[in-house]
């Protein structure tokens, strides 16, 4: 892994995530560029009453806020780490995939919250939309979470529908640099099928290299189910794989508060 980005809107819950990508930056040994995308009025509402008066303004404040930031995180690594910046004005979404393909990232680290309580449900919605058009695996760090080297994983993986090889692969390779135990996860309505045992039998060869274990858990309940068995496991992170996207999008559905609150000790990495 050899680059990072980590997008902020140098919220209170951006630079936790970004302190936890500066040690992960540090462990890996890679470059970590801090993205921050402006847009004049601002895409957050809430931002209303306080947002400059002039997108030179804007940008100013900006510059000032990411020198901050990387000045922080520089007294925060604690150990050599490479930190580049990127200001780009324009719209988030567009700004994080530009940046991605322009400094070749292996990784992109976001917030699950942004800029105040109230705004969890619109930040939570960009974060999920990088989803299904992020080229990179992508990190979401929930408020509250300090950094710590990952030794318990706990993988979704859907055995009605088969995954990707692709994206199958990348999360074996991400795992072998992370380190850890994988602990599969399948839900599924009909554990005990011919069909499933030998679907299950086929993740558990493709994970042969890999330290790991494999539980098929009966029900229909998948996001519950997830969730449950991430904080029984004690995991330190929950990857998914591109079959089970659909699932983390749920938390950020209105009514969804509580799940959301779950989730306040568990990155999650979704794997493309």
């Amino acid at each position: 892994m050899k680059r990072i980005v980590l997008a902020t809107d140098f919220s209170a819950n951006a630079n936790n995530a970004a302190r936890y990508a500066v040690r992960l930056a540090r462990d890996s040994q890679a470059t970590l560029v801090l993205l921050h995308a402006y847009h004049y009025p601002p895409e957050n509402p809430l931002k209303a009453g306080d947002f400059p008066l002039s997108i030179q303004l804007m940008r100013e404040q900006s510059e000032k806020a990411m020198k901050r930031l990387g000045a922080d995180l520089h007294a925060y690594a604690g150990g050599p780490v490479t930190i580049q910046s990127v200001l780009k004005e324009g719209y988030t979404l567009p700004s994080i995939q530009q940046t991605i393909r322009n400094m070749k990232a292996d990784l992109l680290i976001m917030s699950t919250v942004g800029t105040a309580p109230q705004s969890a449900q619109l930040f939570g919605s960009i974060a999920t939309d990088m989803i299904p058009v992020t080229t990179v695996p992508l990190l979401l760090i929930p408020p509250g979470v300090t950094y710590a080297p990952v030794k318990n994983i706990v993988l979704g993986v859907d055995l009605n529908t088969p995954p990707d090889v692709v994206a199958f692969d990348a999360a074996i390779r991400l795992v072998g640099r992370l380190g850890g135990v994988v602990n599969v996860l399948c839900i599924n309505d009909q554990p005990e099928a011919p069909a499933i045992r030998e679907r299950a039998g086929n993740i558990r060869h493709l994970l042969r290299d890999v330290p790991h274990t494999l539980s098929i858990q009966a029900g229909d309940e998948v996001f519950e189910a997830l969730l449950g068995f991430a904080h029984t496991s004690k995991a330190d992170l929950i990857m998914m794989l591109p079959q089970v996207h659909g699932w983390f999008s749920r938390l950020f559905n209105e009514g969804e508060t509580q799940r959301v609150a779950r989730l306040t000790d568990i990155p999650l990495l979704a794997v493309t």
